[in-house]
């Protein structure tokens, strides 16, 4: 063969790599970097500005919040900031208002990458640490909070749960729930149910409108929030989850949803009904922002962080929508939780101050650009 003709080849091969290459791009685009800006929902905040404190003022972003029934207040960094670079210590109680390593400084290395968090009715506090941040398997890590002492370390099968963010246990205690987010919309998001006495594990509601991310374009700064420069807007499946106080409804929040839902925990709890029953029987509560996290208050009502306008909306049992926070400082509103005094404590991991347009763990200077960091608390009005 000549050298023109292996040249001419050469060229169109290239020729047809990059061809597809950019169709490639463009059906990506099309498919997942779409979204109709979502409306402003909020209205006048009715918690005024000076009564929303900052409860710890960090160096690094929070994740998430939670608080004991007995008002002990607990918090981590979030671990998409890949921290472990820059600080030894990842989970704190707030003790005599400053953070304090939980449940010590010795016990810091194995939770790097914890996540979602709760405590249940027996006083134990839960971490999840996703297997999509650094390992093969997701973890569910529980605290005896009376003694301070690991009670559960324990890696679920490969595969499930591997976007498990927030989490939830039954009042019995003998049930976990988790928000299995999804990657954006390539895969589909779940509720996944774990035995705590088997670690068996089931996903329900996979695919569900009621756990999915809808076709919304989340506005952060001013801006549409893509990543890779466009190609991928910025949406989140179920994210938020809470039961209700009284253990009869398990609440389900979809970052980029509309709506909040809610299910029957019985039914959830039901391996026995069917996948189409058991979508049949989520109800939609009402309207609510794009979201991240949620807690159910002792009133009926739900908590809902509100991420495009930095802070906290509530709606209430008969699905009405009230806006309580709204501060101009904080860049995502994060992490949600309520204590039995009636003060509401919150994040603001500040995602898109530090993430860069490939969600690449940011630089020092980066997250240094970004200071201080909070954790805020006021007093849930009536």
């Amino acid at each position: 063969m000549s050298r023109q003709r292996i040249l001419r080849v050469l060229g169109g091969t290239f020729i047809a790599l990059l061809s597809t290459i950019v169709m490639g791009l463009v059906m990506l685009k099309l498919f997942y970097g779409r979204g109709t800006p979502y409306p402003d929902v909020s209205g006048v905040p009715l918690v005024a500005e000076p009564e929303v404190v900052a409860a710890a003022t960090l160096e690094f972003p929070p994740g998430n919040v939670a608080v004991s029934r007995t008002g002990r207040v607990f918090f981590n960094l979030h671990p998409i900031a890949h921290l472990y670079r820059f600080t030894d210590v990842f989970m704190f109680e707030l003790v005599d208002g400053k953070p304090k390593p939980y449940p010590d400084a010795a016990s810091q290395a194995d939770l790097g990458f914890v996540f979602g968090m709760t405590v249940d009715g027996q006083n134990r506090l839960w971490l999840t640490a996703p297997a999509v941040l650094d390992r093969e398997r997701t973890r569910l890590i529980a605290y005896d909070l009376t003694s301070n002492t690991k009670l559960f370390d324990h890696e679920l099968d490969p595969g499930v749960a591997r976007f498990g963010q927030d989490l939830r246990v039954t009042p019995d205690g003998k049930t976990v729930l988790i928000a299995n987010a999804g990657a954006f919309r390539f895969t589909d998001a779940s509720l996944v149910i774990v035995d705590i006495a088997t670690w068996k594990a089931r996903s329900v509601l996979s695919g569900d409108p009621a756990t999915q991310a809808h076709d919304w374009l989340m506005t952060v700064g001013n801006a549409p929030y893509r990543v890779a420069y466009g190609l991928l807007n910025f949406q989140g499946g179920l994210d938020g989850i809470s039961i209700s106080p009284d253990g009869h409804w398990v609440f389900l929040a979809p970052m980029s949803n509309d709506l909040l839902y809610r299910v029957p925990l019985a039914d959830v709890l039901d391996a026995s009904i069917s996948a189409a029953n058991l979508s049949a029987r989520v109800e939609r509560v009402g309207k609510k922002p794009l979201s991240d996290g949620i807690e159910a208050a002792p009133d009926g009502s739900v908590l809902v962080t509100d991420v495009e306008h930095g802070g906290i909306a509530r709606v209430d049992a008969h699905g009405g929508l009230q806006t309580l926070v709204k501060l101009g400082g904080v860049s995502w509103a994060d992490g949600v939780a309520v204590g039995p005094d009636g003060m509401a404590y919150f994040t603001d991991s500040a995602i898109p101050v530090y993430i860069d347009p490939f969600v690449r763990p940011p630089a020092l200077d980066r997250l240094a650009a970004g200071r201080p960091y909070h954790l805020y608390r006021f007093r849930l009005p009536q």
